[in-house]
């Protein structure tokens, strides 16, 4: 565990963080928008994050003012330096840590693949070197049947001979399965959660894992975060962005979030998505199949890493340049985040799933819409307040509703609201949420 922060990490913390304070008196933390503004303010000045915190930065910080952040807008962030201290002290006695991207073990293939989407902080626990070595990610249905949670369970069993991380959601069903045989095995493990890690982190189900160093559990959400839809969505990305390759082992047929995750990684194709090709066949992999995912070898795999390359197909940025503040993450201020590299596409286009319309906006939007919705609401107001078409609005809702993240509410007039975490946490117990 980390005794100490860095001064950028202390820095990121007070201007991203809640630090437990909510409410009307809160501060309210910097948004991606506001954040990337305010990383090129200092990138230009060859300012760091870590010198806001010393007088000189501050004197600094008088000179800032553009279009998205000011230093009134900053100023009050800086100043809770006892509430960040407060916290940390009982983070750490937790056995948690907290690392920024500028930090050396922030894995680099997170950043190339989000590109400035990337989580401007990563909190966890267990060793942190586990988050850079990659690996194969591991998801599927909580709800799997016995033989689906065999064949994980026999994949971690083979990654784990291979020196093979598995990375995975650390829910109940194919995420555990695959997690338990690749540690039963003497292997490694990341388990990515969409909420918090406090409960998490002292939770007796980990805790050998975690002493013997084979296991790390992060999240981008700070420690005593609740689950919401859209930090499923976010856990989704980072789960792909850290892996060199994934398998999807049972989905449900267009609904929940192993199928929003899977279908994202493919429309964005850069990085290779096996799926349960063997046996029978939950429902939504012949779909995940027919929309480019790859055929996993199954019982023949005996070389994991085999599988591991850049896919052959074009790549699309998952944010473009700036963001979107719904976003989990923000620009780098040390070293400016390089955007995705094109692969050279051996595929047409056409390869890409026809029903990923509308467009990739789709992606950069529904965490936003997700948040609007954690009340029923029309989607006509929805369209208003995102500042879009009610058309465009409606296509967007009807995809999601195919996703399982959002609900339809049968009245008049319909409103919409955000899917039932039950699709992806358990009825009892923390950090449970299926992919």
């Amino acid at each position: 565990m980390e005794s100490t922060l860095t001064a950028d990490t202390q820095a990121v913390l007070l201007l991203c963080a809640e630090l437990g304070q909510r409410g009307d008196g809160a501060v309210k933390p910097l948004g991606l928008k506001q954040y990337n503004a305010l990383a090129v303010w200092l990138n230009d000045r060859r300012l760091r994050p870590g010198d806001l915190l010393t007088a000189q930065g501050r004197a600094r910080l008088a000179e800032l003012q553009t279009a998205e952040i000011s230093a009134e807008r900053v100023q009050p962030l800086l100043d809770r330096g006892a509430a960040l201290a407060f916290l940390v002290e009982r983070w750490q006695r937790g056995g948690l840590w907290v690392i920024s991207r500028s930090d050396p073990p922030y894995p680099e293939r997170l950043k190339k693949y989000l590109g400035q989407a990337a989580p401007p902080l990563l909190y966890g626990v267990g060793p942190q070197e586990l988050l850079g070595r990659g690996g194969l990610a591991v998801v599927g249905s909580r709800d799997r049947s016995e033989e689906d949670g065999e064949f994980a369970r026999r994949v971690g069993e083979q990654c784990a001979r291979e020196s093979v991380v598995v990375i995975s959601g650390a829910a109940k069903g194919i995420d555990r399965d695959a997690m338990a045989g690749a540690l039963e095995a003497g292997g490694q493990a990341v388990g990515v959660l969409p909420e918090g890690l406090a409960s998490v982190a002292v939770s007796a189900r980990y805790r050998s894992d975690l002493v013997d160093e084979r296991l790390a559990l992060v999240s981008p959400y700070e420690p005593d975060s609740r689950w919401f839809p859209y930090t499923a969505m976010g856990r989704n990305k980072i789960l792909y962005g850290m892996s060199d390759a994934a398998l999807v082992v049972a989905s449900a047929d267009e609904s929940g979030g192993t199928w929003a995750g899977a279908t994202e990684a493919l429309r964005h194709g850069r990085v290779k998505v096996f799926v349960k090709a063997s046996g029978t066949l939950a429902p939504g992999n012949r779909k995940l199949l027919r929309m480019g995912g790859l055929p996993f070898p199954g019982e023949s795999c005996e070389n994991v890493r085999a599988l591991f390359g850049p896919p052959e197909r074009d790549s699309v940025e998952l944010l473009p340049p700036g963001g979107v503040e719904s976003a989990a993450g923000s620009a780098e201020v040390s070293e400016p985040v390089p955007a995705p590299p094109q692969s050279q596409a051996t595929e047409p286009r056409s390869a890409v799933p026809q029903d990923s319309s509308p467009c990739d906006a789709y992606t950069l939007v529904i965490g936003q819409v997700l948040k609007l919705l954690s009340e029923p609401q029309e989607d006509k107001w929805l369209a208003e307040k995102m500042g879009v078409r009610a058309a465009q609005m409606k296509d967007w809702l009807d995809k999601a509703v195919r996703e399982g993240i959002v609900k339809k509410l049968k009245k008049k007039p319909i409103q919409y609201v955000a899917g039932s975490p039950t699709l992806f946490s358990e009825s009892n117990g923390p950090g449970a949420s299926g992919q």
